[in-house]
């Protein structure tokens, strides 16, 4: 069943990963590689009236500072190792977005939703 939502996903660009590696680097001195960084990419399903690459991209600029925090809480919950100016040029700085239109639920239960 097509289903009435889009799909952005963010695909971690190299400072993202510079971030990750500097932040709280790991003893051993082996470092986390870009494609490590995007195996498991968290996917936002939105709404059906984000429906180009230009309004998804806009949906992103706006929802900046969330996003980031998702996704450096995903690394590290200690805040004081986040960066400082979460907001649109940083989000610019470390994803690409990429956008899908067509949303396809191939399972007939229905969705759960759980609080991240």
């Amino acid at each position: 069943m097509l289903i009435n939502r889009a799909a952005i996903l963010l695909k971690a660009k190299q400072p993202a990963v510079d971030w990750i590696n500097s932040s709280d680097p790991i003893e051993n001195g082996i470092s986390i590689t870009l494609s490590e960084v995007n195996t498991e990419s968290l996917i936002y399903l939105v709404p059906e009236d984000v429906e180009s690459d230009v309004h998804a991209q806009i949906w992103v600029f706006n929802n900046a500072e969330l996003l980031l925090e998702e996704f450096c809480h995903g690394w590290y919950q200690h805040e004081d190792l986040w960066p400082e100016g979460m907001g649109p040029k940083l989000i610019e700085e470390w994803f690409d977005v990429e956008y899908h239109s067509m949303i396809v639920d191939t399972v007939d239960d229905p969705i759960d939703k759980h609080e991240m």
